[in-house]
């Protein structure tokens, strides 16, 4: 299928246009499953698939977009959500590049309206994370050792990429409406605006800023997360670790190596030498028995 059957490119927007129709924006859904709202999107039917207008999509596109410039430039936090196969390994990526919370698993109930709870879920992984590097984890028996770690990993599972968020997002970024419903219905209840990639099967009014055009593509989601990510760099530049100026390294002290004794040195006595860990634990157990 050719450009021009999709589109009719204005000057100054083509390009854009151009990069949409080449990450297969422009496929829209069976048509049978069209949304009624959304039949003004469509351009045109191929057999049985509908073709989305990327020229009325990227209208949409700009009024978006000038609001997550908006959002950026004033340091506030945008939310990732997206649980597609397709698009988890890409949200993982730009989430984690660009520090902001996203979610890629299953959707869980209550994260945004019950969100005090999920803030002691958060604190609870904190918590057992801290145990678990402390010298005092060693003590504790096998079982309860076990128990934490397993607790950590089922927490980490469940909202690793929403960790340091510590109150709620300001805006969602959700990718496929109809996947998730739960999730909008919460931002709605909330009053936190949503951005939304949707196709046409699904309802724009759930979101306050839709944008109409393939949701389900690994190359779909990647340009669009390209976009955002170049926003970010232009209006919040991610603070990178300063490299050490040269002529100013610090010089490192040699270290002390331990001497070998002379070969000649005496052996202590039996008598004179320090019981073993076992021998120590084992005395130590006595002498609480004892006591």
């Amino acid at each position: 299928m050719d450009m021009k059957e999709v589109v009719n490119t204005k000057e100054g927007s083509d390009t854009l246009l151009q990069e949409m129709f080449d990450a297969g924006l422009h496929i829209g859904c069976r048509r049978s499953f069209v949304y009624p709202k959304m039949k003004q999107y469509v351009f045109m039917y191929k057999g049985d698939l509908a073709i989305i207008n990327l020229e009325k999509s990227i209208e949409l596109w700009e009024k978006a977009f000038a609001y997550v410039q908006k959002l950026i430039s004033e340091g506030k936090t945008i939310m990732l959500l997206g649980t597609q196969p397709a698009g988890r390994d890409v949200l993982i990526k730009y989430g984690e590049l660009l520090h902001v919370p996203y979610m890629t698993t299953r959707w869980l109930g209550g994260t945004l309206t019950n969100f005090p709870t999920f803030k002691q879920r958060l604190q609870r992984l904190r918590e057992l994370e801290e145990k678990i590097v402390s010298p005092e984890f060693s003590k504790y028996p096998k079982k309860e050792q076990s128990g934490m770690i397993g607790e950590v990993s089922d927490i980490k599972k469940k909202f690793d990429g929403l960790v340091g968020m510590q109150a709620l997002p300001d805006a969602v970024f959700v990718f496929c409406g109809k996947r998730h419903r739960v999730a909008l219905h919460e931002a709605e209840r909330m009053k936190i605006p949503v951005i939304g990639i949707f196709n046409l099967e699904d309802n724009p009014d759930k979101a306050a800023y839709p944008i109409v055009m393939s949701d389900n593509s690994k190359r779909g989601i990647e340009f669009v997360m390209q976009k955002v990510k170049a926003l970010y760099d232009q209006y919040h530049p991610i603070v990178k670790p300063v490299a050490e100026p040269e002529g100013e390294k610090i010089e490192e002290e040699p270290k002390e190596t331990l001497k070998e004794p002379p070969k000649d040195a005496e052996r202590p006595k039996r008598s004179e030498r320090k019981p073993s860990r076992r021998v120590a634990k084992a005395a130590a157990k006595v002498a609480a028995k004892v006591a």
